[in-house]
């Protein structure tokens, strides 16, 4: 920046006294105008050096490692959008950062959702999210590759080959398996609407104002909550028995809430609380005699979100369901599977097929012309990436029919063993530790369910389990066994003969939980247990009771307490505790010994 020159007037001596004053005046006036200016300018200068020399800092960012930059130091909340632009490798160790504080998704055993890959099906991803699967105009060949897809699964659940000779099958690449539910349910509803009103025959306005329903075990998915309250279908819910039937609904009992304004009715091949399969089979026994009493022609929707890469690979080994479970029953209209769970797909993928497309698929159709040329979209989504068929495409490739077949046949192995571990411990009184709650080897999900034998009565339940064990590192969810029933908005118990407040968890045998794995989790677990048993509370009232000691009475226990008391921690099953659960359990047991109680706000930490 030039700062201009200061020029100075003078005067002549023969000026007259008058014009001298004012001639003064004049240029005293130039002159502090000028000064302003120069001061302005000067701290334009000042300002632009500054802002040089956080443009120079932060451009050295660029030339030294994350730890020896200044993002480092710095406390960033990133609810707005920053002023300039960081280095790009810079940003990655943030989002690193911010990773690192999540649990090893390697460890969850709670997601059913695929947590591995190899380098060249990252690679598949990356490209694949490139590309607009909605454009078929631009990506023909992507186009293809997503049918071929949908072919291969649809055979893999014996739909019925397409209509006049057809070279693809009706079905979708979804967001998920929930997309595919919304789009199932929306084809079935849009079916059933055009059968009532030709039966009443009502106008089109007339049959809107007409509500159907749905008719689903109590044991459904979020998807299907979503589909009650976005399109405007009544729920009609069956809850099975937990301990009995470990949760598969019983099919008279389903078929039993039909009437003519029904839908449709979901079987699942696979809940998530324990991983059961509904009896599909005998689903479709009950809707076909109904059908052909009634006049009606209510259909069944196979929910496999979980069960849909599982199941045909069971029958396979000769360890599958007793009877059919997929389009070759004749009343099965449509199924829906997530790729990304046990399919092996990236996270976010799902599949729909249709047993038809004429009078199904049809209606849920849209037709897209302003993208250049023709193309038909059966999903609720338009633009997204096609990272989820290009990797589902490389899995269907790279294990074919004998590697998924080989990868169920070690996940059930691995759960095998981890039932059989947790149905012969033993408490100290001699009673069995836990009361399997999940289908076993065969007719269910790689899924290990159990809960804590409530013969012992124990002072903690499944959710302490599971919060003491996130100490070591392994997530096993604990939930409590109530929902909010859609029929009446209220929170109910989730099966018949257990109420809500009945916990219980689950171990989700991932292709990556190895038996080394296992037997690592089963000998947490083990050592848990042991810690649980000697608190005097479950593991949440103990954290909830410390928070508030840590306020109210932490004068009360002096380092030279602790160190009497330490004599006392050989007596603890503390073998591979981490510290901070020891001390937790050293200070409550401490004021225990103490005989201190004080009256302690509980606090709710998780």
């Amino acid at each position: 920046m030039k700062i201009p020159p200061i020029h100075f007037k003078t005067m002549s001596s023969d000026t007259s006294a008058a014009s001298g004053t004012a001639a003064s005046d004049t240029a005293a006036s130039d002159q502090a105008g000028e000064v302003a200016a120069l001061k302005k300018e000067l701290a334009e200068t000042r300002e632009l050096v500054s802002l040089l020399a956080d443009r120079i800092k932060h451009g050295e960012s660029f030339d030294t490692t994350y730890a020896a930059s200044s993002y480092a130091s710095i406390a960033h909340d990133f609810n707005s959008i920053p002023l300039r632009g960081m280095p790009a490798k810079h940003v990655a160790s943030m989002i690193e950062d911010v990773h690192l504080c999540d649990f090893n998704p390697l460890l969850n055993t709670s997601s059913y959702v695929n947590v591995t890959s190899e380098p060249e099906e990252k690679a598949v991803a990356a490209m694949g999210a490139q590309i607009n699967i909605a454009d078929a105009s631009v990506y023909p060949a992507s186009i293809e590759l997503h049918d071929k897809v949908v072919n291969m699964i649809a055979t893999m659940w014996n739909a019925p080959e397409p209509a006049n000779g057809g070279k693809y099958y009706a079905g979708a690449g979804t967001v998920g398996s929930t997309e595919g539910c919304l789009l199932a349910g929306l084809a079935l509803k849009f079916r059933w609407r055009a059968w009532y009103k030709e039966k009443h025959g009502l106008s089109d306005q007339q049959v809107l104002g007409v509500r159907p329903n749905l008719v689903i075990s109590s044991i459904y998915q979020a998807a299907w909550e979503k589909f009650f309250r976005f399109f405007d279908v009544e729920a009609k819910v069956v809850k099975p028995n937990l301990v009995r039937d470990k949760m598969a609904v019983n099919a008279h009992d389903l078929v039993s809430l039909c009437d003519e304004k029904t839908i449709a009715v979901v079987g699942i091949l696979g809940n998530h609380y324990n991983g059961m399969y509904d009896p599909i089979w005998e689903i479709d026994e009950e809707i076909e005699k109904l059908n052909a009493e009634k006049g009606w022609q209510i259909g069944i929707h196979v929910d496999g979100a979980s069960g849909g890469f599982i199941a045909p690979f069971q029958e396979m080994s000769g360890k599958g369901t007793p009877a059919p479970y997929d389009f070759r029953l004749k009343n099965v209209l449509t199924m829906s599977g997530s790729g990304h769970k046990f399919g092996e797909s990236i996270c976010g993928t799902g599949w729909v097929v249709f047993r038809q497309r004429e009078g199904l698929a049809s209606h849920v159709a849209t037709t897209v012309t302003y993208l250049g040329g023709s193309s038909d979209s059966l999903t609720l989504n338009f633009s997204r990436p096609a990272s989820g068929p290009y990797v589902q495409f490389y899995k269907l490739l790279r294990l074919g029919q004998e590697g998924y077949m080989n990868k169920v046949e070690n996940q059930m192995g691995v759960t095998s063993y981890l039932r059989h571990f947790l149905s012969n411990l033993k408490h100290p009184s001699g009673k069995p530790r836990f009361q399997i709650l999940d289908g076993g080897d065969t007719c269910c999900l790689p899924v290990v369910a159990a809960r804590l034998n409530p013969e012992l009565n124990l002072h903690y339940d499944d959710i302490d389990l599971q919060h003491c064990l996130s100490e070591s590192h392994w997530y096993v969810s604990g939930y409590s066994l109530g929902f909010e029933n859609p029929m009446n908005d209220k929170f109910e118990k989730l099966c018949n003969d257990v109420n809500e407040t009945t916990t219980m968890f689950r171990i989700v045998v991932k292709s990556n939980l190895t038996r080394n794995l296992a037997e690592n989790l089963a000998g947490n677990i083990e050592k848990i247990l042991s810690v649980l048993d000697d608190l005097d509370a479950g593991y949440e009232s103990i954290h909830s009771r410390l928070a508030g000691l840590a306020v109210k009475d932490e004068e009360d226990i002096s380092i030279q307490d602790l160190r009497e008391f330490s004599d006392s921690i050989g007596e603890l099953p503390s073998r591979g505790l981490n510290k901070s659960l020891k001390s937790q359990f050293i200070q409550q047991s401490f004021r225990k010994k103490k005989q201190k109680r004080s009256s302690i706000l509980a606090q709710n930490i998780c």
